[in-house]
Formats: C-alpha cells, sequence, structure tokens
C-alpha cells in the first residue's frame, strides 16, 4: 500500500480570512461622487468616448441612488440600503435586468464598479442575487494583484469545459470580495470557508448539498498557491485523510477513559503487528462501539474488563439483534473479536504485567455461545452457493442488455445530432423530438459545445450524451468484471499501465493485464481474451479522444484514507463539475440500475441487482466448470489459499476440492526438491507449441496445458471452445446437418438419437448466439497518437 497511497491529513476547517481590505487605488469608502468619476476616468484612459461616458453615468447613478440612505461611507448607506441582506426577499437595484441602456449607464454597471474598485463589499447573498454578469472579468482586471494573472491562467488551462471554468472566475472573485481579502489571505481555510457559505446561502434548487469553488480548489492545488500537503480536491479537504485509530475510538464517547485509553492501547498493538487501517477501523467498531459503549449503557459505572453474567447477558440480549428488530448478521464475528481481545490481554500480561497485568480478566464469551458456529459459516456459504446458482443463467441476459443498450445510446446519439435543433425524427419506430431551449444557447455559448436532448412523445426531455456515457460504463464496468474476476478495488484501480504484452517466438502476441496487489498484497497477472482486450480497447479510446493523453489523477481510497499518486486510472470520467476516478458506490449504482431496468420486462430481475463480487464468484465457477484446475484459478483470483476458491466455486463438488488439494499436497510433499526447477528450452518449446496445438476448425480450445481432450473432440459441445466469429457459416450449416439428421431419426423412431441431436442443437445455438455477438464488436479500435501533456501541466 505505501507504494501506492501516501499522506496523512486533518479535516480542513472552514475559517473566514482576517479582513485586510486592499486598496489598489486608495481608500474609497468615503468619497464624493466626483472622486470616484475621476478614478473611473483615469481607469478607461484610452478607450472610446463612448465606453467612458457610460461608466461615468453609471457611477453616478449608483451613487445617486445610495446617497439617499444614511451613512458615512458607501458601505454603510449599501447596508442601510437593505439590498445587503442574506434574505431573499431583500430588495435589489431596479432594472435588474438593464445591464446596459439606450441613455448609456446603468445601476448594475456602476454596482460593479464600485465593487471592483472596493469601496463596497457585498455578502455573498446580495452578490448572487443581484446577478452581476461581467462582475468577475472588471473585478479580477482592476486588481493590482500579479499573482490574479497565475490564476487565471491556470483555470484557462484546466480540462474542464468553458461553463466550470466561468464558475471558478466567479469563486475566485466571489471570495475574495466577500472576504475582503487579497488572493495571498485566500487560504485553504478561507476557500473552504467559502464552500460552506455558498452552501449555506446559495442552495442550488435540486441539489441542497451543493458546495461552491471545487473546480477553484483544485486550479489552485495545480498552480501551487495552495501547499504540496493540501488535499486536491475540495471533498478531501472536508473530510481529511486522517488515519489515527486513537482518534476514531475517541470519536465515540466512552465514560470510562482508562478503559478507552486500553482499548486505544490495544488498536495500536494490532496496527503495528501488521493490521491494516481497514481491519482496525472494523475492529475498533466492534470493541469500542459495540462492545464497550453498550456495556456502559446497561451497566452505568462498569469500572474495569470484569463483567458479571448479568452485565453480559443484558449486553449479548441488546446486540443480538439491530435497532430495527433484524438479527445482528456479524454476531458471531463480534463474540470472536470480544475473546480474542481478553485472550491477547491475557497472553501478553504474562510477557509484560506492568503494561497489561492490570487489565487481565476472564473472558465474558462463555464456549457454549459459540457452538455451531462453523456449521452457521457453512449456512450462509450454501446461501451464497444458491444465490451464484440463481445468477449464473441470468449472466448471459445481463451481458446481452448493457450491449445492446450501449448500442442504442449511441446511435440514438448519432441521429439525434444529425437532426435540426427543434425538429421531430423517428428512431427504431419511435419519434423524438430534439430539444433546443434558452439553457442550450446558454450552454452552447460557454462550453463551445451544443447539448443533445430529446423528448419522446410528452416524456421528459433526456441528455443523451449523459444517457450514452451512463451506458457505456455500465457496459464497461459488466465486461471487465465478468472477464477477469477482479475485486472492485483491484478493478478501479486499473490503470493504463496495467496492460502488457508477451510476444510469442511464431510473432502472435498476449495481451496481458497486471492486477496491482490489493487484499492478499500480491501482484498478479491475467492473460487478455479477446473480448476483454476490445472492452479495455474502448475505454482507452474513449479516455485519449482527440489524442489526448489519458489524465493522471489521484485516486481516493476509502477504507484505507489514503491518497494515490497521480496516475492514468482506466475508470475514470467527467460529470458535470467532478472529474475523477469511478468510486465503489458509483460502480454498485450503475449494476443497479441496470438490472432495475431489466427487471421492468424480466420478472426474474424483479427485487434482483447484481453486485461486483459476484461477478469474482461467477468467474471461479466458471473457471472450474470449464475444466481449470482450482489451483490455477486460486492464482487467477489472487487467493492465498485454496480452500477460499474452493468456497467461492458454487457448483463444484466440495468432496473432489478436498481430495484434489489432498492429492497436491501430498504429490509436492513427495516430489525431490531438484525437479523444482527453471523449464529447459525444450520444455518451454512443448508449453508454447500448446497454445497452437488448441487451434481446431471452429475456432481454439481453452483446455489447460498438458491436459487432453475431455469430450473426444466432440468440439460443439465442450465448453471451453471459443468459436471464431468467421465460422458463423460453418455453425450455421452444422445445425442444417443436425436438423437433417434430428428429421431421419424420428422418421425412424430412434429416441436415443433424438436426445442426442437436441443436447447438440442446444450448445450449438448457445455458441451460435455468442459468436454473434462478439461478431458484432469493431475488430479493430482506433487509438489514435497520444498528444503529449503542454508543458508546466501536472496530472491532478
Amino acid at each position: 500500500m505505501a507504494a501506492r497511497f501516501h499522506g496523512n491529513v486533518e479535516p480542513i476547517e472552514p475559517i473566514a480570512a482576517r479582513a485586510a481590505l486592499p486598496e489598489p487605488y486608495g481608500n474609497l469608502t468615503a468619497a464624493s461622487q466626483d472622486q470616484l468619476v475621476q478614478v473611473i476616468n483615469e481607469l478607461s484612459v484610452g478607450e472610446s468616448s463612448g465606453n467612458r461616458n457610460k461608466r461615468r453615468q453609471s457611477i453616478r447613478m449608483i451613487t445617486d441612488l445610495l446617497a439617499e440612505y444614511p451613512g458615512t461611507t458607501w458601505q454603510d448607506r449599501w447596508r442601510a440600503s437593505g439590498m445587503d441582506a442574506e434574505d431573499r426577499k431583500a430588495p435589489v437595484l431596479p432594472g435588474m435586468k438593464e445591464w446596459t441602456r439606450p441613455g448609456g449607464g446603468s445601476l448594475h454597471k456602476g454596482l460593479t464598479y464600485l465593487i471592483a474598485l472596493r469601496v463596497l463589499q457585498p455578502s455573498l447573498a446580495a452578490l448572487r442575487r443581484h446577478e452581476l454578469p461581467l462582475m468577475p472579468e472588471i473585478f479580477l482586471r482592476l486588481q493590482d494583484d500579479p499573482g490574479i494573472q497565475a490564476c487565471l491562467d491556470g483555470i484557462s488551462a484546466s480540462h474542464y469545459d468553458g461553463m466550470h471554468q466561468g464558475r471558478a472566475r466567479y469563486d475566485l472573485a466571489a471570495a475574495l470580495i466577500t472576504q475582503k481579502i487579497p488572493l495571498r489571505d485566500l487560504t485553504p481555510q478561507a476557500l473552504m470557508f467559502y464552500a460552506h457559505e455558498w452552501k449555506r446561502v446559495c442552495p442550488v434548487n435540486y441539489d441542497k448539498t451543493r458546495f461552491g469553488a471545487r473546480v477553484l480548489w483544485e486550479v489552485l492545488c495545480e498552480i501551487g498557491h495552495f501547499s504540496a500537503a493540501t488535499p486536491t480536491t475540495l471533498r478531501r479537504g472536508m473530510v481529511g485523510t486522517t488515519r489515527d485509530v486513537a482518534a476514531l475510538a475517541r470519536s465515540y464517547g466512552l465514560e470510562n477513559k482508562d478503559v478507552e485509553a486500553v482499548l486505544i492501547d490495544y488498536l495500536h498493538v494490532r496496527v503495528a503487528e501488521g493490521l491494516d487501517y481497514s481491519s482496525a477501523t472494523g475492529l475498533a467498531r466492534r470493541l469500542v462501539n459495540h462492545f464497550w459503549r453498550v456495556v456502559e449503557q446497561v451497566n452505568p459505572g462498569q469500572a474495569d474488563l470484569h463483567l458479571s453474567q448479568a452485565t453480559y447477558e443484558a449486553w449479548k440480549a441488546r446486540m443480538r439483534v439491530k435497532e430495527d428488530g433484524t438479527p445482528r448478521i456479524e454476531f458471531d464475528n463480534l463474540l470472536l473479536a470480544i475473546k480474542a481481545f481478553y485472550l491477547d490481554l491475557t497472553a501478553w500480561a504474562a510477557a509484560e504485567p506492568e503494561r497489561w497485568g492490570p487489565w487481565a480478566a476472564p473472558c465474558p464469551v462463555p464456549r457454549t455461545d459459540l457452538r455451531g458456529y462453523g456449521k452457521r459459516v457453512r449456512r450462509r456459504q450454501e446461501l451464497m452457493h444458491d444465490r451464484i446458482r440463481e445468477l449464473q443463467p441470468l449472466l448471459g441476459v445481463l451481458v446481452e442488455h448493457v450491449d445492446a443498450e450501449l448500442t442504442r445510446c449511441q446511435q440514438l446519439l448519432g441521429a439525434a445530432s444529425a437532426a435540426e435543433r427543434g425538429s421531430a425524427f423517428e428512431f427504431r419506430g419511435t419519434t423524438y423530438t430534439r430539444v433546443w431551449t434558452r439553457h442550450d444557447n446558454n450552454v452552447l455559448k460557454t462550453t463551445n459545445a451544443p447539448t443533445v436532448r430529446v423528448r419522446a412523445g410528452d416524456g421528459k426531455p433526456v441528455n443523451l450524451a449523459h444517457a450514452e456515457e451512463e451506458a457505456f460504463w455500465s457496459w464497461a464496468v459488466v465486461n471487465t468484471l465478468r472477464l477477469t474476476g477482479v475485486r472492485i478495488e483491484e478493478l478501479l484501480e486499473l490503470t493504463h499501465l496495467s496492460i502488457r504484452q508477451y510476444q510469442r517466438p511464431n510473432g502472435e502476441v498476449i495481451g496481458l493485464l497486471v492486477i496491482a496487489p490489493s487484499k492478499t498484497d500480491r501482484e498478479r497477472v491475467i492473460p487478455m481474451s479477446a473480448e476483454l482486450f476490445h472492452v479495455i480497447a474502448q475505454i482507452i479510446r474513449r479516455l485519449t479522444v482527440g489524442g489526448r493523453p489519458i489524465r493522471l489523477m489521484r485516486r481516493w481510497d476509502y477504507a484505507e484514507k489514503l491518497m494515490s499518486e497521480p496516475m492514468p486510472f482506466l475508470f475514470q470520467r467527467r460529470r458535470n463539475s467532478s472529474s475523477g476516478p469511478l468510486q465503489e458506490e458509483t460502480v454498485t449504482r450503475l449494476l443497479a440500475a441496470v438490472c432495475k431496468r431489466i427487471g421492468q420486462h424480466d420478472p426474474r430481475f424483479a427485487d434482483l441487482a447484481f453486485t461486483a463480487h459476484d461477478f469474482r464468484r461467477l468467474f471461479a465457477t466458471d473457471l472450474v466448470n470449464n475444466g481449470v484446475p482450482i489451483h490455477i484459478g486460486a492464482a487467477l483470483l489472487g487467493h492465498l489459499s485454496l480452500q477460499t476458491t474452493s468456497g467461492y466455486v458454487a457448483v463444484f463438488n466440495e468432496e473432489v476440492v478436498r481430495h484434489y488439494q489432498h492429492f497436491l499436497d501430498n504429490r509436492r510433499h513427495l516430489r525431490p526438491e531438484g525437479e523444482y526447477r527453471s523449464p529447459t528450452s525444450t520444455e518451454w518449446n512443448e508449453f508454447e507449441e500448446h497454445f497452437d496445438t488448441r487451434k481446431v476448425e471452429l475456432g481454439t480450445c481453452g483446455r489447460p496445458y498438458a491436459s487432453g481432450c475431455r469430450h473426444e473432440h466432440a468440439c460443439i459441445r465442450c465448453p471451453v471452445l471459443r468459436v471464431n466469429p468467421q465460422m458463423i457459416t460453418r455453425l450455421e450449416e452444422i445445425e442444417v446437418d443436425l436438423l437433417a439428421r434430428r428429421a431421419r431419426a424420428e422418421a425412424e423412431g430412434w429416441l436415443g438419437e433424438i436426445e442426442g441431436i437436441e443436447l447438440t442443437l442446444t450448445l450449438l445455438r448457445q455458441k451460435h448466439s455468442e459468436a454473434l455477438r462478439l461478431s458484432s464488436m469493431p475488430r479493430t479500435v482506433d487509438l489514435g497518437i497520444p498528444a503529449p501533456w503542454p508543458s508546466g501541466r501536472q496530472g491532478r
């Protein structure tokens, strides 16, 4: 883990910067109207007389209006007007939409220049309520601060579209205005304060949890305005990256501080022994929150770890069920953690009596409470096997759906893009209307990319670019998980660097996928099938569109609370103003949404959703059913123990696994050590020739090395046959021949022959369907030529 993730950072507190009002043109807060007009004249030297007249008129209009209110400074008069209040119903300047008038100046233009000259310092609510369109541009241009130009250059060079770059410029200006500070005082704490203020006073109608300054935060990190220790995203800055188990334990608020101290000491020892942070947080939750905090509730004043039988029974009655009345599934694991805690203290007390001796106590968990634990584990395993048996026949339906949905979305997007704005067009028998409103015009101005939204009948408009992106990543996730069997965190940590190749002496290139170590901390390599290679190539194609390189991004590990180095992650995308690698909850949501859509027309998917780990178990089951030795499957899955792999295999005979494991252990024990050597050239050539001997008429045989054909070369019935899509015609010829044979058998009354032909026809049609699906994929994927990043650019 240390090689991939780094850094421990406390959450950044939102603290307003100390007001240090800059005066780029002197102190103008109490200046007269003529003095303000003179400053505007000096700033307008070299411009047309028309523009200078409009600015002078605007200054006179706003100052005449504010002069009607009491106060010694313009800021006092602004507050007295009531227009600075946070109330949404507070008054605003008359002529709110009049930025320019036939007569020249306007109140809103005058207000913008008073703000830019630091004469007025409106609140964030007032700033948003008055909708000053040119405020960021004018304010930032008139500040005598060379650092502002570097910020603007960083915003323009960012990968965000024009709309979000404009939002970043607005946030920069608004943060400096509302906190009355120069750029040098815009610290992470100050920008965090602004982000929280934005959420408080400017809620978005459809999202009450939206924070401001997300893009600006990333830009200030990239250009070096914030220190290197600052989290690179606003979200990371909010949650921090602390990995202190002591802070986690204290967060549960135990009354007995002595017991709290020994629990923290115990957790520190376990972490020092090699317990990873994710497991340590689970252990802290069990011992501190579920055990001792509840003990204090059922027996207030409990002084030490010596629990009476009554206290333990009261605790057990409370914890056997959750608050909603459902049984606690992990209750056995909770008891085991408590028992291990007491036994560890007793053992450690013998070695360090002065440290652990006072806390050694009899374990309150009796042996009878764990009786039947093994049986309960087996029952849970059986339930999981039943689930995999239920999902296995549905996997093909899921794959067909994501393939069809992606094709439909891409074709519909193409048809809608070619249609005129506001016009109707027909696609697959349905009439759609391409929606175009003022909102779409505004997006086009800011992003220079037209939106493609359609409506079918009286339905709601659908953004087809978003729908196509959702369909693509659903397709990529489903296919990568089912073809690799990787864990969800391993999927999300795949990078462009994970792709390797091996070239055989005959020139054949075999694609390899390197899986970074995760749960077992062991790196492994998975050979890529043609289908998996196609999926990975499509992902790379999408990320490198236009010749750009894959963006370097940092990924936050929620379990370990660590940030990765910038890496070219494959599963990354940009949605709205957020750009980054996919997170585990996103994958879970995508899979659930796909299953829900299938469930609308397939009752088998009602109340059923695939999880990422289901694909891992299905992959393991498929490997073993197709003849791959289980120890090879364990290597592909990254399991240290063969027993772990056997638990994943839902339809494999457990007795066979046990005997095979015993056979392997025996064979390795009996073989001389000299036989464990590097292969000779002859042996290696023999191994490579194995791949050539697997080529058959219809495609490629997937049987393992050094194994013969188990189906006596009846390839149609063989589950490990990989049909070449070019042989679809041959499959159709075989089907015609089989149908003729079945007709003859029916005429002759050969019932046994009919049964065999029916089985062969069923398997042939399955292979024909799979070959058709593979043939629909593009044979080549144009990845383009990546262009290097501009000099000075760094990944996020």
